[in-house]
């Protein structure tokens, strides 16, 4: 199987769930559950593909703090290689509140250590070992955004491939050199408000369109739409299964995972669709990143149970 780096945040994720509404402002709604997790969208992709198999490197930061050190553990739990985490004295860890009525959310982060990932961080003898690079959180990366281009110019020179997941730009910028990275990237992996915000387009097909442009493959995660994928001329829309939602929090993390997966194997954007689609479904039905699933035979599963199983290892769609 071949190697990844995942590159950006790990934080803690503190989870209300169960709200029957998102508070407007002076409102106070109440909670049915309570979680504290590890989360942050590159550390969620590489625990949930170290899960799937993939032997993964995680590098960002965490501050000197306890919330650092459970962070640091979860992954390593997970199986993800720690090496490259580094813990940074003058910064605390970063951490997301997340309101969820299950099928809507609300966030409000704390940066820390999150944004002061730098280029030198990514060493060059990471970049050698493995065959892709996965950027979550694209955005809040403020002090590696300026040097993202030299990254990925090192990556693709070592034969390294590349996804980003832009996430949501709280700095409301929209931009931070965005277009001129995508011309480097491989997987380019938003969601559909995300895709539609950053190139202004009306629907997510018109944001297929504007960003098949620079990146070679665009993944646009549309929830229960299910995805869109387009790669040159031949774009791909899978179904979403329908599944009980208890919550979406780290759905698209995960779906990021179960695609780089088919897309690490070879296969075709159909297969990887789907199989990140289904990641995504077992996801919601459980609260917050403990909704990963466990491994490729519980995806398996799942696929076959709807009649989109596996033979032979190999997966019908």
């Amino acid at each position: 199987m071949k190697k990844v780096v995942s590159v950006g945040d790990v934080n803690t994720d503190i989870v209300f769930a169960g709200l029957d509404h998102i508070p407007l402002s002076e409102q106070d709604v109440l909670a049915q559950r309570l979680e504290m997790l590890v989360g942050g969208q590159a550390g969620n992709v590489a625990r949930a593909l170290s899960r799937l198999g993939v032997p993964v490197t995680f590098v960002g930061r965490v501050g000197d703090d306890e919330y650092g050190r459970v962070a640091v553990e979860q992954l390593k739990e997970d199986g993800v290689d720690v090496s490259g985490v580094i813990v940074d004295p003058d910064v605390r860890t970063g951490a997301t509140v997340i309101l969820s009525t299950g099928a809507e959310r609300a966030f409000a982060t704390y940066l820390g250590a999150i944004s002061k990932v730098t280029g030198a961080d990514v060493k060059r003898e990471v970049l050698q070992q493995v065959s892709h690079m996965h950027v979550g959180s694209y955005y809040l990366l403020r002090d590696l955004q300026p040097e993202m281009e030299d990254v990925f110019d090192e990556a693709r020179r070592l034969g390294v491939t590349v996804s980003v997941d832009p996430g949501w730009d709280s700095f409301e910028e929209w931009d931070a050199g965005l277009f001129d990275v995508l011309r480097k990237v491989d997987v380019f992996m938003p969601n559909e408000i995300e895709a539609m915000t950053v190139t202004q387009a009306a629907t997510p097909e018109s944001a297929l369109e504007i960003l098949d442009r620079y990146s070679d493959i665009v993944v646009i995660k549309m929830g229960g739409k299910g995805s869109l994928v387009k790669d040159g001329e031949k774009i791909v829309h899978c179904p979403a299964f329908e599944v009980p939602v208890v919550d979406v929090t780290a759905a698209g993390d995960v779906f990021n995972a179960g695609f780089l997966y088919g897309f690490l194997n070879g296969w075709d954007l159909r297969r990887c669709a789907e199989f990140g689609n289904a990641c995504g479904a077992i996801s919601v039905t459980r609260v917050g990143v403990s909704g990963m699933m466990s491994g490729v035979r519980e995806v398996e599963s799942f696929l076959a149970a709807r009649s989109r199983g596996t033979v032979g290892g190999e997966v019908r769609v």
